[in-house]
């Protein structure tokens, strides 16, 4: 091997996964738009939402046709959401980190995918207060499958971290709602964190559910401070279960012995 071949090929290789995940995040998009309609991902191809148009193929290259066009339509005009450019860079840099801290392996195809889903459930959560079946479960299933390729957890572990997730959450709506009278969340929401202890395993799953409790009272309580949330409002809490898994993929480990340390 020449000198300079491996950086040159770990270069080559993150820069891979990045454009990899820059296009995942373009179909992430068509299915955060559709699934919550009830409407197919797969067909008919992409269209703008003002005019109708069918979007041609120069124009639906992730990030940098929002840029040539300005943010707007060829056809009509009308202003391209913003969060498109952003889901796009989202996943990209997703499968980047998927990349530089896994490598080319099982486990990193695995966080990949995984992150993936993470992103397409917050999406459609901020925007619906959903989290549709059809991904909560496919998350389920794919963490339970993955779960004997990976490294990070065992079929045993990923399991246990599936039915603990899902027996933890039913447990604080269940004692939400016998103090209040209200459902604290939904069973989406006990079905996502499921899908988080299957992936990632008991711990994981654990280490998930309180770093999004914790996100979601910091924001809960900056924006009743700022006057933008009242106390009966509602939060996405599957945004906070997505941040708090991507921190657990890619962090938890150290978290773990940075905590432990400590003690």
């Amino acid at each position: 091997m020449m000198i300079g071949e491996a950086p040159a090929m770990a270069i080559f290789g993150a820069a891979y996964a990045a454009v990899i995940g820059l296009c995942v995040g373009s179909f992430l998009n068509v299915v955060a738009h559709r699934l919550p309609r009830g409407e197919s991902v797969v067909g008919p191809r992409s269209r703008c939402p003002g005019c109708g148009g069918r979007i041609a193929g120069r124009d639906n290259l992730p990030i940098l046709s929002f840029v040539l066009l300005g943010g707007h339509c060829r056809m009509c005009g009308a202003s391209i959401p913003r969060r498109y450019p952003a889901v796009e860079a989202a996943s990209g840099l997703l499968w980047l980190m998927s990349w530089l801290v896994f490598g080319p392996t099982v486990d990193g195809l695995a966080a990949a995918i995984f992150s993936s889903l993470l992103l397409v459930l917050a999406v459609i959560d901020a925007a619906h207060f959903l989290l549709p079946d059809g991904l909560t479960y496919l998350t389920l299933g794919l963490g339970l499958a993955t779960s004997f390729g990976v490294t990070w957890t065992t079929p045993p572990g990923s399991a246990l971290g599936a039915a603990a997730g899902a027996a933890v959450l039913l447990l604080l709506i269940g004692g939400w709602y016998l103090l209040r009278g209200v459902r604290g969340m939904g069973l989406g929401d006990v079905k996502m964190l499921a899908g988080v202890g299957a992936f990632l395993g008991l711990h994981g799953m654990l280490l998930t559910l309180f770093l999004a409790c914790l996100f979601g009272a910091l924001v809960g309580l900056a924006l009743l401070a700022g006057g933008r949330l009242s106390w009966g409002s509602r939060l996405p809490f599957g945004v906070f279960l997505s941040i708090g898994a991507v921190i657990s993929l890619f962090f938890g480990p150290r978290l773990v012995a940075a905590y432990a340390s400590l003690l």
